[in-house]
């Protein structure tokens, strides 16, 4: 996947301000556009009613670093808060036209998680899941008697290796720069059986994070081409792991979740 899935966008503002604090007091009128009340807890949610056609993008900013992310509205859709306890300034924006935004809401949360791991076990808009949906079921089943992280994790990393195929007409597309504002539908990804490496990472992530598996999507470079990646907290650590790799390589006789560990030769990232 190609840089050019990157958003590069000019953003001119428009103060639409609220204060909230971490213990969920707010200063706003009721069905806020951003809502921090659970930032504790690692994640915050968006629920815009305005255009439902247009495109948005979520704007979370920290010590001067800004990270996007798509929004679709009319959806209440949740966002991690993965850059640890402190001031966060969240702002939402609304495409005018081209690489044109305009900021239709912003608000400001100190945060203090409850857990630092938090983060990375939320339900989000990229990686959704829940105990009831068939995401969860599946983890569930997959894990059925399973005590140990790293054995879960290991079953879950055979299952999707096993069962998955990629995409290539949409990979084709992410490497043209004509996939933009793409977010993966993890219950799609599980059904249908095929995706690019965002689906897969997204999947993956949603199947540890059901079973209370701390699991994050990694994006970067791999070889010289966009891609994306996990990492998994497993026996006290973050481990990074690529079910791209493992798809293509049909890695479903690994006995140990250590055998499915990345050296990360060749891969770049960010902090994730």
């Amino acid at each position: 996947m190609k840089r050019t899935m990157r958003l590069s966008a000019l953003f001119c503002a428009l103060l639409l301000g609220a204060w909230l604090v971490c213990s969920g007091t707010a200063a706003w009128a009721a069905s806020p556009v951003l809502d921090t009340s659970t930032a504790c807890e690692g994640y915050f949610t968006v629920r815009y009613e305005g255009d439902r056609h247009g495109k948005m993008k979520v704007a979370v900013t920290k010590d001067g670093q800004t990270e996007y992310y798509t929004y679709h509205p009319g959806e209440e859709w949740a966002y991690a808060l993965t850059q640890g306890d402190g001031d966060y300034t969240i702002r939402l924006y609304k495409n005018l036209s081209g690489t044109k935004y305009r900021s239709v809401a912003k608000t400001t949360v100190a945060v203090e998680l409850e857990d630092p791991l938090a983060p990375y076990l939320a339900s989000t808009g990229e990686i959704t899941f829940s105990q009831e949906d068939q995401v969860g079921q599946t983890a569930q089943a997959l894990c059925q008697g399973l005590e140990d992280d790293g054995d879960k994790a290991l079953a879950l990393y055979r299952y999707v290796a096993g069962n998955f195929t990629y995409d290539k007409a949409l990979g084709e597309q992410a490497a043209q720069g004509t996939l933009v504002n793409y977010v993966p539908d993890t219950a799609q990804t599980l059904a249908s059986k095929t995706g690019i490496c965002y689906d897969f990472s997204a999947l993956y992530a949603a199947l540890c994070r059901s079973q209370g598996i701390p699991c994050a999507i990694v994006k970067g470079d791999r070889q010289g081409s966009y891609h994306a990646w996990n990492m998994v907290y497993v026996d006290g650590q973050w481990s990074p792991v690529d079910l791209t790799k493992a798809i293509a390589n049909r890695e479903v006789n690994v006995t140990d979740f250590s055998q499915c560990v990345l050296t990360q030769e060749g891969y770049t990232a960010a902090a994730f």
